[in-house]
């Protein structure tokens, strides 16, 4: 046949999909497969965010194996996981500052702003300096990738009130698409099953993104989260009755009066800047602002209601207002090199933060008498707060490292990954209730190690063994007012994973250990043996403990089975005990178990369904006859959902949480013990284009 010389135009075709995510750089900035990671990493994708209605970073977490939720009231909530306070978080791998009210990191995180989330357990000084060995949280944020008009609109129902529009666009802004733009937005308002509290969320987050060429990448994004509770509680309820019996309260009973708030805004900017070289490596930076405010009137009663008359309860309240600004700047090189015959690859970078945390003080006028708690409405007075605040804290933090990682391949079946930190960490220090009240400062350098060795014994399974030391300065104070020495330790893992269907299913066996020195617990009072008194400004006192040591096992399971079937598996279990052999922080769960398992009959039909579990637990908390054990039995918890495709633009959702409708405490370390929520349903539409 007769061949033309002439070029001919076809039309062109847009492939769009979805793939699971099986590739992380949040534990050491090497780009590794799950298998290849050395440690515990679970990712959570937008199709499972979706699928189980997780709006905030609390609710993501939740369903994440091994990690445990608890709170002092409805504003603090702290995540844990191996027996330690979740205090790293980073965004698209760069490190942030953690809540000052908690030393955990933001629950009130919207997903809406992410595509994935990415959780690796253990210690991770290599990344984020200094941190507990517990877990860090990486925030993987949505791009301007995309080069045709489309986006999603959603709005949901829920109980209590609870509603919720959420919108994501995004477009080129250019004929070609070498410049692109996203943007997503969030307004909810919603109720609780507890008396009074009220909150609304507004999120707004925009990037843009711009090819300078073949090679190089501009982005350049904002968001701003404004999270604006009201009759919020500040700690719990009394759990005892003058007579020292336990109260049996209704799982709405609260403590919030009608005037009390604890509103919450985040604002951040970020420039990025990407090049590639053409040679496999690459460079990558960003420049980060991110800006918290704080403004707050809080209210809770302390002592034990008569259980005739209902009085018996003292007023304290509170005013404060504060801001902390951060500065951070991150770059690294990655890419391969050639060493005695075999490919290697390199990561070489840096990152560095300043973070300024200034706030102020109100004082108030006398308080009036709360009266019989048992008809509490919320109707108590406002009390008179200053309009003129003084200074309650004036902290400056610097943190700086330079690090280095290889993945070194030894041999056709191991791998070494390695490498080191040095860290610095300084701070000068000024907060109110410090003991002595002046300005003092603190200086560390540290070099954190990080080796993890690989072993592929099949095409499918590789075993595993990974080190890393771990450095954290700690917020902690003892008795005289004192912070604690820094926590030092060392922490190992070994185990095996596993690669199945080309990589859309991940197993993981993990079993691992940790030592450490200096690790906070609450304080003994030795005179009595009982828990010290808090100081001044109500934060309970803490004592160091030498020689803790936790030790574990993680299971996990988590991808696409086949076409119709995804899951995602995880069994947890550990033990922390004191240089004694004693079991300490009893107030979490030591057996976790989350699962959920989505199935679609039909093209159009989504069912799915998950259980989680945990095993009992114990505090030690406040009676009329002093400190006494509360017992939380194991809980069972059941969700459901299903989702009919109507077409291919519109869908319609149906979700259902706790549908055993378990009754049950949520303890924690200082007797700030609540009730979980109870059965609870929500139902969506969504709309795409």
């Amino acid at each position: 046949m007769a061949q033309s010389d002439e070029p001919k135009t076809m039309d062109r075709i847009l492939v769009q999909g979805e793939r699971e995510t099986s590739e992380s750089e949040a534990a050491t900035r090497l780009p590794l497969t799950l298998r290849e990671t050395p440690q515990s990493v679970t990712v959570i994708d937008r199709e499972q965010i979706e699928d189980l209605k997780l709006e905030s970073l609390r609710e993501v977490l939740d369903q994440a194996p091994g990690i445990y939720s608890y709170a002092w009231d409805t504003e603090r909530v702290i995540l844990s996981t191996r027996g330690f306070v979740i205090d790293n978080l980073l965004y698209d791998g760069v490190p942030a500052t953690t809540n000052f009210s908690t030393n955990s990191i933001d629950e009130t995180v919207d997903t809406a702003v992410y595509d994935r989330i990415e959780v690796v357990r253990g210690a991770t000084g290599l990344m984020t300096g200094a941190g507990n060995p517990a877990a860090s949280v990486n925030l993987v944020r949505k791009r301007a990738d995309r080069e045709t008009l489309g986006g999603d609109v959603s709005f949901s129902l829920g109980s209590w009130n609870d509603r919720r529009i959420e919108a994501d666009v995004w477009t080129p802004l250019n004929g070609d698409g070498s410049v692109r733009a996203r943007a997503v937005g969030v307004f909810q308002d919603r109720e609780s099953y507890q008396d009074l509290y009220q909150n609304e969320r507004k999120v707004f987050y925009g990037v843009i993104e711009a090819d300078l060429g073949e090679n190089s990448r501009l982005s350049l994004s904002y968001s701003d989260q404004d999270n604006q509770p009201t009759s919020n509680t500040w700690g719990s309820f009394p759990l005892y009755l003058g007579d020292g019996s336990l109260a049996d309260w209704s799982r709405n009973v609260t403590t919030a009066p009608d005037w009390s708030f604890w509103n919450r805004r985040t604002k951040s900017a970020i420039a990025e800047f990407t090049h590639e070289f053409g040679n496999g490596w690459s460079l990558r930076s960003s420049l980060t602002w991110r800006r918290f405010d704080e403004d707050l009137a809080l209210f809770y009663v302390y002592g034990f209601p008569a259980p005739d008359t209902g009085l018996g309860l003292d007023p304290y309240a509170y005013r404060s207002q504060s801001r902390i600004t951060e500065k951070a700047l991150d770059a690294y090189a990655s890419g391969p090199f050639q060493w005695l015959g075999r490919e290697h690859r390199l990561v070489v970078g840096y990152n560095g933060s300043r973070v300024e945390n200034n706030g102020d003080e109100f004082a108030h006028g006398d308080l009036a008498p709360v009266g019989d708690f048992f008809e509490w409405d919320g109707s108590y007075p406002e009390p008179e707060f200053d309009e003129q605040g003084y200074l309650l804290q004036d902290i400056d933090t610097r943190q700086n490292g330079l690090y280095v990682a290889g993945r070194f391949s030894l041999a056709e079946p191991a791998t070494l990954v390695a490498g080191a930190r040095l860290s610095t960490w300084k701070s000068d220090h000024f907060y109110l209730y410090d003991s002595p009240d002046v300005t003092f400062h603190t200086d560390h350098e540290q070099v954190i190690p990080y080796a993890g060795l690989i072993y592929d014994v099949s095409s499918n399974y590789s075993l595993f063994a990974s080190f890393t030391e771990i450095f954290k300065p700690q917020n902690s104070r003892d008795v005289e007012g004192r912070y604690l020495d820094p926590v030092e330790g060392k922490s190992f893992e070994v185990g095996v994973k596993g690669e199945h269907f080309e990589g859309l299913l991940n197993t993981a066996l993990t079993v691992f250990e940790t030592r450490q020195d200096n690790v906070a617990v609450p304080a003994i009072d030795p005179e009595t043996g009982l828990p010290a008194a808090p100081l001044p400004d109500g934060t309970e006192a803490s004592m160091a403990v030498d020689g803790t040591s936790t030790r574990g096992f993680e299971l996990e399971a988590s991808g696409v089975i086949n076409e119709n079937w995804r899951l995602t598996l995880g069994w947890s279990h550990y033990r922390i005990e004191d240089g004694e052999g004693e079991a300490i922080r009893t107030f979490t769960p030591k057996n976790l178990v989350r699962s959920f398992a989505t199935w679609k009959p039909t093209s159009r039909l989504t069912l799915g369904g998950g259980v989680n579990w945990q095993s009992d637990s114990y505090a030690m908390v406040e009676s009329p006859a002093g400190f006494v054990r509360l017992d939380q039995d194991a809980v069972l918890q059941l969700s459901l959902m299903a989702r009919w495709q109507v077409s291919d633009a519109l869908a319609l959702q149906v979700n259902g949480q706790n549908l055993l409708d378990e009754k049950y405490f949520v303890l924690d370390e200082y007797g700030n013990s609540y009730y979980g929520a109870p059965s609870n349903y929500s139902a969506s539409i969504t709309y795409r284009f």
